[in-house]
């Protein structure tokens, strides 16, 4: 169960920069949209919103702190440390401590990243590596991997590719999109394969209630325009087309790529991350 719980949180946090599209060349990403994204420093009180009868999970607490940054000339770094305290119904708990750093440069096609997982002090995951697009394939090197590099199945999008292209369907007024993404997670072995819902762009005055710090700084999210998206990720690696997907994942998403409202779902509990704090990081200059 904390592996779920990781792994799902993992990939919400890569999806707070992350959209879904048809797949496009990397040179084809609008421009205006990544000038568009937001630096910003967002944090998230983690709780657990809802269980089922069968769960196991009594209770769910934590702070998800996140940070984006760069510009398309230099590229986007990005960063979160998520630290959540987990209770089974036998009333034992587990603390988990989740770090990731990464680096994408669109322009070029990369992608480096660090995971780091910690449960209870120890570490179960320490993962670093590199992924580039190549033509129509992508590449991985993960550092210190016996084997060389793994080709993973194309087209595939990194983050920010992926923020770039929910933006621009949004925009258009799409409602459904498909797209696999690549996000480092899993010790950098896995691919998702996944469905996007995006409602109606959102008008008029924002409702925080519940998040004032969504308030806090109007450049951030007030006049910008909104949708909800909710995402459900499956597997790649199974082929099952009847197959459930290990989790899904909803939130808010303003058109400078600010999020709030996260909820994930396992089907048998559900986890949500309520805005507590949102500031603005210096913006960088293309030269």
């Amino acid at each position: 169960m904390i592996d779920r719980v990781s792994n799902g949180l993992l990939a919400a946090v890569a999806v707070l920069a992350t959209g879904f599209a048809d797949p496009r060349p990397v040179a084809a990403t609008p421009a205006d949209t990544l000038r568009g994204l937001a630096p910003h420093r967002a944090v998230y009180e983690m709780s657990l919103a809802r269980r089922g009868d069968r769960s196991d999970v009594l209770e769910v607490t934590g702070r998800l702190v996140y940070e984006f940054s760069g510009t398309p000339c230099d590229g986007f770094s990005s960063r979160f440390r998520l630290v959540t305290r987990v209770t089974n119904t036998d009333g034992a708990a587990r603390v988990t401590d989740m770090r990731t750093t990464s680096f994408e440069d669109v322009r070029a096609g990369s992608f480096d990243f660090v995971n780091q997982n910690l449960v209870d002090g120890r570490t179960i995951e320490d993962t670093k590596g590199v992924a580039h697009h190549e033509g129509d394939a992508t590449r991985v090197k993960i550092v210190g991997r016996v084997g060389g590099a793994i080709d993973l199945p194309a087209p595939v999008r990194f983050p920010t590719e992926h923020m770039v292209d929910l933006l621009e369907a949004a925009r258009a007024g799409r409602s459904v999109a498909e797209i696999d993404l690549f996000d480092g997670s899993d010790a950098g072995k896995k691919v998702f394969r996944t469905t996007v819902v995006i409602g109606r762009e959102q008008t008029g005055v924002d409702d925080t209630t519940g998040e004032a710090a969504a308030a806090s700084q109007p450049g951030l999210t007030a006049g910008h325009r909104r949708w909800t998206v909710d995402i459900s990720y499956f597997d790649r690696a199974k082929t099952d087309n009847d197959a459930l997907p290990d989790y899904q994942l909803g939130f808010l998403l303003y058109e400078n790529g600010v999020s709030r409202r996260l909820r994930l779902d396992y089907g048998d509990f559900t986890l949500a991350g309520t805005l507590s704090s949102l500031e603005t990081l210096p913006a960088g200059e293309c030269r």
